[in-house]
């Protein structure tokens, strides 16, 4: 049991999440939402790979299946990739929510860039607080444990989906993408391309195709074990909406872009062709370019 605040660092504001976590393992939690106001009461139960995200001022909970959750084989992979690719330098015993923690950077063996830093309870490996840091070296995101507490037993009442004046609603489904990038490409049902540069260390993971507003798209997704790439592409002239966020200009092959940064995080869209692309990463506008240039259709 214990009260978790989540922070996400933007470059004009920052955005904080306070909720209160039980969890009965191996597979049962609970987050009761406290903060911002707009999540005020709100709570997500997840059991398994089912989650019922339960919001009470609509009076309804959203279901979700998450098949990917039960794919160890590609845990498995992330966690090879990340300790090819990262060094864990360990530094000195601290103390986080009352308990002893080892703390950990992970330095990228490329750039030598400290990517994230964890705190793990010594006694239960649980991760205390981890933070990410953003390519210029600041703080882009912190989780951390405010109050922790071990217990024997739960109530099974604190798992319980309400149902009684609540109406269900399905939320997206998450299938387990496949590995077999060629064949997604091939099943996209346009001429879809891949990038041909890749910063060091990012591999291809997955890839899937979907259809959202009757548009269907590619998704490609590129790891170092820590820090992700996707790519997406269209054929039906379906642009991402960048309405809510500054939006800066650029060129991606004498072609027109835009780009918006929010943390650690770059979205970059261009068209090409006839094919509308957007770029999604945790690294930098002069590294997604140079992906976005490696795109040709």
């Amino acid at each position: 049991m214990g009260q978790v605040q989540d922070i996400q660092f933007g470059p004009s504001k920052s955005n904080a999440t306070l909720y209160r976590i039980e969890h009965d393992a191996p597979d049962l939690t609970r987050r009761w939402y406290v903060a911002p106001q707009s999540l005020y009461g709100d709570f997500i139960i997840s059991r398994g790979d089912m989650s019922y995200d339960v919001d009470v001022k609509l009076d309804r909970v959203i279901v979700t299946k998450n098949d990917a959750l039960d794919d160890q084989v590609a845990l498995d992979d992330n966690f090879g990739l990340l300790t090819n690719n990262y060094n864990a330098v360990v530094g000195p015993d601290q103390t986080v929510a009352g308990r002893r923690t080892l703390t950990m950077l992970l330095v990228n063996k490329y750039t030598g860039q400290t990517v994230m830093r964890v705190w793990i309870d010594k006694q239960t490996k649980l991760l205390l607080q981890k933070e990410r840091f953003a390519s210029n070296g600041s703080i882009a995101h912190q989780m951390r444990f405010e109050q922790l507490r071990y217990v024997k037993s739960l109530p099974k009442a604190l798992f319980a989906v309400p149902s009684r004046g609540y109406r269900r609603v399905p939320g997206p489904s998450h299938g387990i993408p496949s590995n077999d990038l060629g064949r997604v490409v091939r099943a996209a049902g346009f001429r879809a391309s891949g990038p041909k540069y890749l910063p060091e260390g990012f591999v291809p993971i997955a890839g899937s195709v979907s259809t959202v507003n009757g548009v269907r798209s590619l998704h490609l997704l590129y790891s170092d074990g820590i820090r992700t790439v996707s790519l997406f592409e269209n054929a039906r002239g379906a642009a991402v909406n960048l309405g809510s966020f500054t939006v800066h200009h650029a060129t991606v092959e004498n072609n027109p872009a835009n780009y918006v940064e929010d943390g650690p995080t770059t979205l970059l869209t261009w068209a090409d062709e006839g094919l509308h692309f957007a770029l999604v990463g945790e690294l930098s506008r002069r590294e997604l370019l140079k992906i976005a240039t490696s795109v040709a259709p």
